[in-house]
């Protein structure tokens, strides 16, 4: 036995030996554990505070907003914003409940009601990148929208294989399946109907419990949507409404992923009957009214999507469709995106050969087609379809929630400078992270990487525009103007804007950005304590 435990150690020694080395140039422990001398800190004060700036000033050098610097009337409203956000810190402290590290829905009265959101609420947030329109407005519009269309149908009755409670649709009259009930009929004999059906189609606190399935909960609410958001008659009030909200959140541009495949009925007509084509007018009509009524520099662009779930074959012959339309729409239908949950569906990978049709497909229509891929969003490592977004070099990344799990493509994205779109409150409400302030864009932004901010599905979040989100991470990251105004200018300097069209919004903003920042100095007092 001793000859055996032995042997592994002379085919060591003599390796060694063959090698022309000795043991005695290898390594002792005392000498591994030896720190470098170049890292010892000096004894000396003023040597050792010289290294220590040296070390702040190496960060702040290769933070996302290292470029901005902030005017004198900037940085007198930089002192006023982080005095709000010191007075809030500090009460939070004092009384040892932080909002934005706890379920949002617990807070969210108490965040309407604070001075600094009220004043957020008017900051020109530029564009933001990622929203789902059939989620992107007001549950309550809906609702009421819903109570006064007189073919409009509620399934009211136990979920089944079919359909779940709450599930909306519009049927010509007797042709309703057993369970769906008029809106009108509900409201007049069901007890306070608006509320409950609105607390169908959004999520609320007891989503946040351990037992819930959060994204079956999530699809569940889309599938009671769905007859709602793609019913021809009302989509272009719709999406003037969601339009029209972001707007007035300060929102000027905003990229909307999207299916053109298509889905829209009316009662007349089945789903199917409605071409990609109609459905781009509809967006562009929508736009146009928000631009006539509220503000004339509002903007918009389409992320043509599918699900994940499709075969190789079916998303193949869907990029094809998409390259069409772009060719048709190039100022409307600006880049390509695979949706749904990323843990269930399949990888990116998976569809290699269709994202290499690409470069055929771009000589074919004379038009690239850029990818804007929806990949990262997820709590696990083996989802590791990031190295694929980088790879591919897609132009944006919706969340790379886990895109520390993989530095090279970290690195990859850095060096890229592909921007991320991150959706802090979404994260948060569907599980990936508690509070806030562990939210991996916080040390994203900390090493250079940029971000963009953005809503997600706000419709069922029951929050309207992207302010909430917003306040949350002024507080939970202690951001200041010089970073709000870089997200707000990544809203427009990543977006898929012309280069023409982005000189133009840039103008605009900075016009609204300047009266922004003269209402924080003339709205907010500093007081001696």
């Amino acid at each position: 036995m001793a000859v055996k435990s032995l042997a592994p150690l002379k085919w060591f020694v003599y390796l060694f030996m063959v090698a022309g080395c000795s043991t005695s140039h290898l390594p002792n422990a005392a000498t591994l554990r030896a720190p470098n001398n170049a890292y010892r800190p000096s004894q000396n004060a003023a040597a050792y505070e010289r290294q220590r700036r040296a070390l702040l000033a190496a960060d702040s050098a290769r933070a996302f907003n290292a470029a901005i610097v902030l005017s004198a009337e900037e940085q007198q409203a930089n002192r006023k914003l982080i005095y709000l956000r010191q007075q809030l810190l500090g009460h939070y402290d004092s009384t040892h409940y932080f909002p934005p590290g706890r379920n949002f829905y617990r807070a969210r009265n108490h965040m309407y009601a604070t001075k600094l959101f009220q004043l957020l609420r008017k900051m020109p947030k530029g564009g933001i990148h990622h929203l789902h329109p059939n989620a992107g407005g007001s549950s309550w519009w809906i609702v009421q929208r819903a109570l006064r269309e007189p073919q409009c149908y509620v399934y009211w009755q136990p979920d089944n294989q079919q359909y779940v409670k709450g599930q909306i649709f519009f049927f010509r009259p007797r042709e309703a399946p057993a369970g769906f009930y008029p809106t009108q009929i509900l409201n007049d004999t069901v007890q306070n109907f608006p509320q409950k059906l609105h607390d169908l189609l959004t999520f609320d606190a007891a989503e946040s419990q351990d037992s819930v399935d959060v994204w079956r909960e999530f699809e569940r609410c889309f599938q009671r949507l769905g007859g709602f958001t793609s019913y021809q008659p009302i989509f272009k009030d719709l999406y003037t409404a969601t339009f029209d909200s972001l707007a007035a959140d300060g929102v000027q541009h905003v990229e909307l992923r999207t299916s053109l495949n298509g889905s829209l009925y009316d009662l007349q007509h089945p789903a199917g009957s409605f071409p990609a084509d109609s459905i781009i007018r509809y967006f562009q009509q929508a736009s146009q009214r928000i631009r006539a009524q509220r503000d004339p520099t509002f903007t918009f662009k389409l992320i043509y999507t599918n699900t994940r779930f499709r075969s190789l074959d079916i998303i193949t012959a869907d990029l094809r469709k998409a390259f069409e339309l772009r060719k048709r729409y190039p100022s409307s239908v600006v880049a390509y995106d695979l949706v749904a949950h990323e843990d269930a569906g399949h990888t990116t990978d998976y569809f290699r050969k269709a994202w290499f049709t690409r470069d055929s497909l771009t000589r074919v229509y004379g038009i690239d087609m850029p990818l804007c891929l929806h990949d990262g969003e997820s709590a696990w490592q083996h989802t590791n379809n990031l190295y694929d977004a980088a790879l591919l070099n897609s132009t944006r990344i919706g969340h790379g929630f886990n895109l520390s799990f993989f530095p090279a493509a970290e690195e990859l994205v850095r060096k890229n400078d592909i921007c991320l779109e991150v959706s802090p409150l979404s994260n948060q409400i569907l599980d990936y992270i508690g509070d806030l302030r562990m939210h991996p864009a916080h040390a994203w932004i900390k090493h250079g990487i940029q971000i963009s901010i953005s809503p997600d599905d706000p419709e069922i979040f029951d929050y309207v525009g992207v302010t909430p989100d917003y306040w949350s991470i002024l507080l939970a990251w202690e951001l200041d103007l010089r970073d709000l105004k870089k997200l707000a200018l990544n809203g427009i300097e990543y977006s898929y804007l012309s280069a023409a069209e982005k000189k133009l919004a840039l103008a605009a903003w900075q016009q609204k950005w300047k009266a922004f920042v003269a209402k924080i100095n003339q709205e907010v007092a500093l007081q001696n304590k």
